[in-house]
């Protein structure tokens, strides 16, 4: 480990930056994670050796792609909607993101976001996504409703945010 430092009250541990005699260890812990929680969730299950074949020990940096749609109408004109889909993979199976999904005030209710979302969720079949996520507001119905008929579905987790905002 690098830069190992003290930490908590009991002194009695360093935490510190994985160096490269660890990745092994590290990775073997993250197929550990990975079968131990998938049993809390609804989702399908794969073996100790399909976890193990599919995950590579997680470096200092990963690779990710930004994969925007836009939405006119049959004549080309202005785009009425766009999508954002991010795509990385931080070591345990490639992730997916609608990171913005937005339709323009004039072009709502005319099935803009069902297309925007068919295409975003074929590029996640098409990638053999292992985890996609999206997050929205629970006061926005128009969206949940977009999100929920493309398959999305509220899951067992809970989200927590930090935000490097003053008195938080």
């Amino acid at each position: 480990m690098a830069r190992a430092r003290r930490s908590g009250p009991s002194s009695r541990l360093r935490v510190g930056r994985v160096a490269e005699a660890d990745a092994e260890a590290v990775r073997g812990l993250l197929v550990e994670l990975a079968l131990e929680e998938q049993e809390r969730y609804d989702h399908p299950r794969q073996s100790r050796a399909q976890l193990d074949a599919g995950m590579h020990p997680p470096g200092p940096t990963f690779l990710g792609e930004n994969h925007l749609y836009v939405a006119r109408d049959r004549s080309g004109g202005a785009p009425l909607g766009v999508c954002w889909v991010v795509l990385h993979d931080p070591g345990t199976g490639l992730e997916g993101e609608v990171a913005e999904l937005y339709v323009a005030p004039a072009a709502r209710g005319r099935g803009v976001a069902t297309a925007l979302l068919a295409e975003a969720m074929a590029l996640l079949r098409l990638r053999n996504v292992t985890f996609a996520a999206v997050w929205t507001r629970d006061d926005n119905p128009a969206a949940l409703s977009a999100y929920r008929a493309a398959g999305f579905k509220p899951t067992e987790q809970t989200v927590l945010t930090w935000l490097p905002l003053e008195g938080h």
